[in-house]
């Protein structure tokens, strides 16, 4: 049987169904985590809640959707959790750094010689 041409467009303008994108939360539960586990490793100081923090934070921007960090509080919000998780990192590793520093100047441990390092002798 031969196929039949429609003479013109077949679809209807009435049934036209426009479309909505679906809304997603996994951005805001990620920027929720990453808020709570910053503060927490900025406050206990334990390194692997900071870690956390940090892809928590990465997730949260990079799982958003553009429209969402084009808005007044939206992207600049998102980027300070990531800021605000760095941070927790710095402050957490910032004594090991320092005990680095101290050992390779000689002033770890109240030690007298390295304390006179660089004074002048009477």
């Amino acid at each position: 049987m031969p196929r039949k041409e429609f003479p013109g467009d077949p679809r209807r303008a009435d049934a036209v169904v426009p479309y909505t994108p679906a809304a997603s939360n996994e951005g805001s539960l990620y920027y929720i985590i990453a808020f709570v586990s910053s503060m927490a490793a900025l406050f206990s100081k334990i390194k692997w809640i900071g870690w956390i923090a940090l892809f928590a934070s990465l997730f949260s921007v990079f799982t958003d959707r553009l429209s969402a960090m084009g808005s007044s509080n939206g992207g600049s919000s998102r980027i300070s959790t990531v800021t605000l998780a760095l941070t927790s990192l710095m402050m957490a590793y910032l004594p090991e750094f320092l005990a680095v520093y101290r050992l390779a100047r000689g002033t770890a441990n109240n030690d007298p010689v390295a304390a006179t390092v660089g004074k002048a002798y009477p």
